[in-house]
């Protein structure tokens, strides 16, 4: 059979108006469907019928549940672009890598919680998942760090920005009114007016402070690891 050939064979783009089944197609709409309400809502017959398919379709491109989830995995981790990490302009880099992870665990807040709800074989681990980590360990290396503070380090990047997707953007993505300034403070204003009985003063000052925006406190996130990690270099 001739290229050309080959090519007039090939399924169209679309049928009927939608796009044909393929594996990225499938891949794509699950990790949309975990992005918002977590791998575990991602079945096989909600699948189809997210996709306008039947379940059988669906197995003619994929084994099972765990392939499903594993491609959708896989996609994640390609969206994570690594931005140019320069050990002389090592702050200005440290904002753009967590500027740039910070963009791809916000279009998909609940997916991030698949380690917990399920378990990813080696076909769902992306190459950039190995690279930009190392790619960023590199750097920390350059400018002076000691591995095990090099480390210490991202681990501490990871924490931060998993617990920050989850808890700081997530709300605020889909609050009814889009973002805004985040209720950040200790307690809700409505817990200390149902206990007037209470001498809360300091929580009662916090309550009433300014909201900052979840870019403010990303910003504030970012430059106390830095701060962190300028503790951390040795004597120049």
């Amino acid at each position: 059979m001739t290229e050309k050939q080959s090519k007039s064979r090939r399924r169209p783009a679309t049928r009927k108006g939608r796009p044909t089944l393929t594996r990225e197609l499938i891949a794509e709409r699950a990790l949309r469907l975990a992005g918002v309400e977590g791998f575990p809502a991602v079945t096989m017959r909600r699948l189809a019928e997210e996709l306008g398919v039947t379940v059988r379709a669906l197995y003619n491109y994929v084994a099972d549940r765990q392939e499903v989830v594993d491609l959708a995995a896989r996609l994640l981790l390609a969206q994570w672009e690594l931005p140019e990490l320069d050990a002389d302009r090592w702050e200005d880099s440290v904002h753009a890598y967590c500027a740039q992870l910070r963009a791809v665990y916000r279009r998909y807040p609940r997916a991030l919680l698949v380690s917990l709800d399920e378990q990813v074989r080696s076909l769902g681990i992306h190459p950039n998942r190995l690279a930009n980590p190392d790619a960023f360990l590199g750097m920390l290396r350059r400018i002076g760090l000691a591995p095990h503070d090099a480390f210490r380090v991202h681990s501490e990047l990871g924490l931060k920005l998993f617990s920050f997707t989850l808890l700081i953007d997530y709300p605020a993505d889909h609050a009814p009114d889009g973002p805004g300034p985040l209720d950040a403070a200790p307690v809700p204003a409505a817990w200390l007016a149902a206990h007037p009985e209470l001498p809360l003063p300091h929580l009662a000052e916090a309550v009433r402070l300014t909201k900052p925006t979840p870019d403010e406190l990303f910003g504030y996130l970012v430059d106390t690891l830095i701060l962190s990690i300028r503790e951390q270099l040795p004597p120049s």
